[in-house]
């Protein structure tokens, strides 16, 4: 690792889009405003929240003596030609590790166009490339499904979920760890990205939190709870929006696409559609459901086709599986519309789910008695065998 004493002061960064530079007093206006926002109130810990004028200048202060007196550089991060302030980076560098901690914000009017992540592999590559760091890092809270976006566009990997890692403004929140090392490439390492598939008809489309009481509304039906597997009933708003931040958190990770099928404009909530993947494999399952006032339209059906040809083309998935209780007729005969094969019958598949009906879960010969646990019938269809 270089001698760090022999820099004064972190120097301005650029890419010709975003210049890094220091904090002045002129940003005070802009800082505060940005401070006062509700996903920096509750995703930045450190950042004192109501933000008044009196913590921007006590920040302006402290930020002249951060990096000689505890190695932490922090930089504006403004519009290379108009200086608008558009958001904040830093690095706290842990000498004994050789390795530094990158933090940031970004002002809302500023999201949505690739500035974090400008800046962090700006300042990934000053840290690895002139400090001569090892290792750097970066921690989110793990349903700041934005953040992560911006890690993983700056060629950090995801490493593993902290639980419990902090309390900040009362809650006790999991942190996801990103880190890269400096002989790791540099390029995005975003597994699954956020799909928009539409055919005139229908969106799929990532879950919005304004989606849960649709999704409540959708899923406290019986039909919902007895052909989908570990669906609560009743089903509560707090179950649909525990779903909607889960759907997030598996995107994000790369294990899971649980996609909102809504109408032509997006808005209106129709079903669900899933694409859980199994990647030592080259496979993934695809599971659905349909709000009753939305069915026998062929919504679920139109989902499937973009969500196959997604998987097949643009996430690379070889084989694909839908498994269905014997019972679910509709769902088997969705499987076939699409092109599946059936494969047989999995015996004893599924728990037994407590007070829910077993009629339909599982193949019962006539006069048997019913085994332990559910079965499942499973189709497939084969990358090569898609149609197109």
């Amino acid at each position: 690792m270089k001698d760090l004493g022999d820099i004064a002061h972190p120097p301005d960064l650029t890419d010709g889009r975003i210049r890094l530079r220091r904090l002045q007093a002129a940003d005070k206006a802009a800082v505060v405003k940005a401070c006062n926002d509700g996903l920096i109130e509750r995703f930045c810990f450190r950042v004192p929240y109501p933000y008044e004028e009196s913590d921007f200048m006590d920040f302006l202060s402290y930020n002249e003596h951060f990096w000689t007196s505890e190695l932490i550089a922090n930089w504006t991060v403004v519009d290379a030609e108009s200086d608008e302030l558009l958001a904040m980076i830093s690095l706290d560098v842990v000498a004994l590790r050789q390795a530094g901690e990158i933090g940031y914000w970004c002002a809302p009017w500023a999201r949505g166009r690739g500035i974090t992540s400008a800046a962090v592999r700006l300042v990934r590559d000053w840290a690895f490339d002139e400090l001569e760091l090892e290792r750097l890092e970066l921690t989110t809270d793990v349903d700041n499904y934005g953040s992560q976006r911006v890690a993983q566009a700056a060629g950090f990997r995801r490493e593993g979920v902290m639980r419990g890692y902090l309390t900040a403004r009362t809650r006790r929140a999991d942190d996801v760890l990103f880190g890269m090392k400096h002989d790791d490439p540099r390029e995005p390492v975003v597994t699954l990205p956020d799909p928009r598939l539409e055919d005139g008809r229908i969106v799929v489309r990532p879950f919005w939190i304004e989606d849960a009481p649709a999704v409540q509304a959708a899923c406290d039906d019986p039909d919902v709870s007895r052909w989908i597997y570990l669906v609560p009933s009743p089903y509560t708003l707090a179950d649909a929006e525990e779903f909607v931040a889960d759907s997030w958190r598996g995107l994000v990770a790369g294990e899971r696409a649980r996609l909102a099928i809504a109408d032509a404009t997006g808005e209106k909530l129709l079903g669900s559609i899933s694409l859980d993947l199994f990647a030592d494999r080259q496979a993934a399952e695809i599971g659905y459901w349909i709000a009753r006032d939305a069915r026998r339209q062929g919504h679920a059906l139109a989902a499937a086709r973009l969500v196959v040809r997604w998987a097949f083309e643009e996430v690379g998935i070889q084989r694909l599986e839908i498994l269905t209780y014997p019972g679910n007729a509709a769902s088997q005969s969705l499987a076939q519309k699409l092109g599946f094969v059936r494969e047989g019958v999995l015996r004893g598949f599924l728990a037994v789910e407590p007070g829910k009906d077993r009629a339909g879960r599982v193949e019962l010969p006539a006069g048997a008695a019913l085994p332990p646990r559910d079965d499942q019938v499973q189709f497939s269809l084969l990358r090569g065998d898609w149609a197109g």
